[in-house]
């Protein structure tokens, strides 16, 4: 508790740092009011506001950051070229993504809750369930942290491919875990008999909890497809600006204030990748629309 409370004040004192802007026009970082759905409104407010100055450091342009309470809002903004970078869940892209292809650069910036830049999804199931295949669950309970879109996404998909059902019509109960973590605890305590989670969330339950693996089983694997959470260059503006941004945000994860900032958003890194990076995850969702 103390170190959190010396985290805010740091990160604080970050945020009310004067700066003098030049007169050139601001730079906008949007986020979606739904999105971020770890954090409280506050903490996300001041967490951006806080990453936008880190961002502006070495520039004399403000950075300034907008929220929008849908799709709608963000992309018609971002066609009157009022959004510079978007910042949003991977599940909110695949979703936008023929309204989004035509307004975003290649600059894509991926969000990493784990050293990998992708995310492997796999099924958790009690041993005593003797799973047979994703049928084996049918009335059964699955655990899952809801405000992880991609993972809500996958389930369904892996769910209707197999059974042509929807999740509620196929699981007798559907608990919504604060964190994933909870979700691997509920099926070993036998409070559920499925979940599904990424492998690193895993990989840390049974390191701190050797014991979790005597009562499980992990029947299927998604492959590294996911990557959770992106940040679009839309509008560019001036190049030397937007090479600096580049740089500033790439660099977050060297500096003691950047590494404050992640771990704000509890992330552990941000890469550079092509559009090409998110074709697995592009491809799994066109295939899960041919389902509904």
């Amino acid at each position: 508790m103390l170190m959190s409370k010396k985290i805010s004040v740091f990160l604080l004192l970050i945020l009310f740092n004067s700066h003098a802007w030049s007169k050139e026009p601001a730079r906008t970082i949007a986020y979606l009011e739904n999105g971020l759905q770890d954090l409280n409104n506050a903490e996300r407010r001041t967490g951006l506001e806080i990453l936008a100055k880190e961002l502006s450091t070495g520039i004399d342009v403000e950075i300034i950051t907008v929220s929008f309470r849908s799709m709608d809002e963000a992309i018609a903004a971002m066609k009157d070229g009022k959004v510079n970078y978007f910042i949003l869940n991977s599940y909110h892209y695949l979703k936008g993504l023929s309204s989004l292809t035509p307004l975003i650069s290649n600059s894509v910036f991926a969000i990493q809750r784990s050293p990998l830049l992708k995310e492997n999804f796999v099924l958790v199931v009690n041993k005593q369930l003797n799973y047979k295949n994703i049928n084996s669950l049918l009335g059964k309970r699955v655990s899952v942290h809801k405000d992880y879109l991609l993972e809500m996404f996958y389930l369904d998909y892996i769910v209707k491919k197999d059974t042509g059902l929807a999740l509620d019509k196929f699981f007798k109960k559907i608990k919504d875990t604060r964190t994933d973590t909870q979700a691997v605890l509920d099926v070993f305590f036998g409070e559920s008999d499925a979940c599904l989670v990424p492998q690193f969330t895993l990989d840390l339950v049974l390191e701190l909890n050797p014991s979790v693996k005597d009562k499980i089983d992990i029947p299927y694997r998604s492959g590294a497809d996911f990557i959770p959470a992106l940040v679009l260059t839309v509008a560019v503006g001036s190049e030397d600006v937007t090479e600096l941004v580049r740089k500033n945000l790439l660099k977050l994860p060297e500096n003691t204030r950047g590494q404050e900032i992640l771990r704000l958003f509890k992330i552990q890194g941000i890469t550079l990748v092509k559009p090409e990076a998110l074709q697995q995850m592009v491809d799994i969702y066109n295939d899960y629309k041919k389902l509904r």
